[in-house]
Formats: structure tokens, C-alpha cells, sequence
């Protein structure tokens, strides 16, 4: 895959995760938080474009995986996070 489809696929794999979530909430009837929805977007874009970067820099073979790696980047950033770096 090429970088701007590596990256088109992990920024839809970190959309995706909200998008369910609104999905199943709207589904069962509930409306939507109230939240500062433009602040909201402003983060979900800059979370998405690091999930697009993040994607670019795992190389994944195919679309699926680039989806994967979108929408599993806060494991990924905890499990860094949470992982002490070893002095060579």
C-alpha cells in the first residue's frame, strides 16, 4: 500500500471507534451528550491524523490492517506509555 493509503485507512480506523459508539447510542433511542461539539471535532481530527501517521509508520499490507492499526492506537500509545525505555 501506498502512504496516503496507509494513512486514509488508520484515519478511518480512528474514526470509526466514535462513530460506532454515537451509532449505538442513537440506535437505543438515547440522544447524543452534550458536549462542546466543535472542541470535540477539533480533537477527534488531530487524534484521526495520528492514527493516519501512526499507520504510516506500522506499514501495513492491507486495508484491514491499516483499520486496525487506527482504531487500536490508544493500546498501542499505552502499552509505549507504559513500557520503560532500556539504556543501550
Amino acid at each position: 500500500m501506498t502512504g496516503r493509503e496507509c494513512f486514509a485507512w488508520g484515519f478511518a480506523g480512528g474514526v470509526a471507534p466514535q462513530v460506532v459508539r454515537f451509532f449505538d447510542v442513537v440506535s437505543r433511542g438515547q440522544s447524543l451528550p452534550n458536549l462542546n461539539w466543535p472542541v470535540y471535532g477539533f480533537l477527534l481530527l488531530i487524534y484521526a491524523v495520528m492514527a493516519g501517521l501512526v499507520a504510516i509508520a506500522f506499514r501495513p499490507d492491507s486495508p484491514w490492517k491499516g483499520l486496525w492499526v487506527g482504531a487500536s492506537l490508544p493500546a498501542l500509545i499505552a502499552t509505549l506509555v507504559q513500557t520503560a525505555p532500556v539504556p543501550k
